[in-house]
């Protein structure tokens, strides 16, 4: 049976319409996919560009590694440090500025500013803040709880990274939120005002629920930056001491630049890839779907 005319040009029409964001997609994400699927089973020299076929040698050869293991539970460490002090961190400081009368542009802008400035710049600051000894961090923390040298100590260094971490993301989640509440209706938390709500059931009742998209938007964000945690590592840390805050993506570097193994480095890239699809496609289809369901309802 042949389509309607109508329906051909409108077929046709979508494909126009769609066609340079499918090429875009196939050239920037689909194309650099398969060349690390390919990149896995050979060996690469950059310099001779020559190409030998190892079969599996290189995966024989990361995936057993203790290097590949401590840089993915530390990657997993950072991730699970910075997603509940972003998350949590932006929705509180989104509701008090949400809530404010006077001067909520100034501060979206304040809380804005880590997204705007350079993380490179800005991990160079907070390096000189955890500076042993003379640093803003040892000389009050360090005084007041006795945690010094954080980026000498191999059980402190992952956490000071996670500090910039949650710190550049906070603002991100801000704004997320911000735009997710601007969209709660109003007349809502008049009736349960009325009803004689308090202020926390009205969130827990209202504003909570109608928040399901931007949470699981803003939540999919903050998780993905944070596997693929690079600049403030390597910038703080530089993966130390001993490699307690290497991450994959900082193994992953070390790898294909540092040392020119290119088909090891496609491994640990095929890692932290297959990691990444594993959690979002887990958040979208547990809670996710609820959330996004309780604020559509």
């Amino acid at each position: 049976m042949k389509r309607p005319k109508r329906a051909r040009r409108e077929h046709a029409l979508g494909w126009v319409l769609t066609g340079p964001a499918m090429f875009l997609l196939g050239v920037f994400v689909v194309a650099p996919v398969l060349l690390v699927l390919v990149l896995t089973v050979f060996d690469y020299d950059p310099f001779t560009h020559a190409f030998q076929f190892v079969g599996l040698r290189n995966f024989q050869r990361v995936l057993p590694s203790h290097e590949l293991w401590q840089a993915t539970m530390n990657t997993i460490e950072y991730t699970a440090i910075t997603v509940p002090v972003t998350l949590g961190g932006g929705l509180v400081i989104a509701l008090l500025i949400h809530g404010l009368s006077r001067g909520a542009g100034f501060w979206r802008s304040v809380y804005f500013l880590p997204v705007a400035a350079t993380l490179t710049a800005m991990s160079v600051v907070w390096r000189f803040l955890f500076y042993p000894g003379s640093g803003l961090v040892d000389s009050t923390l360090g005084g007041w709880f006795g945690l010094r040298d954080w980026l000498d100590s191999t059980s402190l260094a992952l956490p000071a990274v996670a500090v910039v971490g949650s710190w550049a993301g906070l603002g991100s989640a801000v704004v997320l939120f911000l735009a997710g509440l601007s969209a709660v209706p109003a007349h809502l938390h008049e009736v349960a005002a009325l009803d004689g709500a308090s202020a926390w059931h009205r969130f827990w009742t209202v504003t909570w629920p109608a928040l399901g998209p931007a949470t699981v938007f803003t939540l999919v964000l903050t998780v993905r930056d944070a596997l693929r945690v690079f600049d403030q590592v390597r910038v703080v840390t530089g993966g130390g001491p001993l490699n307690s805050s290497q991450t994959l993506s900082v193994l992953l570097w070390q790898r294909g630049i540092k040392f020119l193994d290119i088909g090891g480095s496609s491994v640990v890239n095929l890692v932290l890839l297959t990691i990444l699809l594993g959690t979002t496609l887990l958040q979208l289809r547990t809670f996710g779907r609820r959330w996004e369901a309780a604020g559509t309802r």
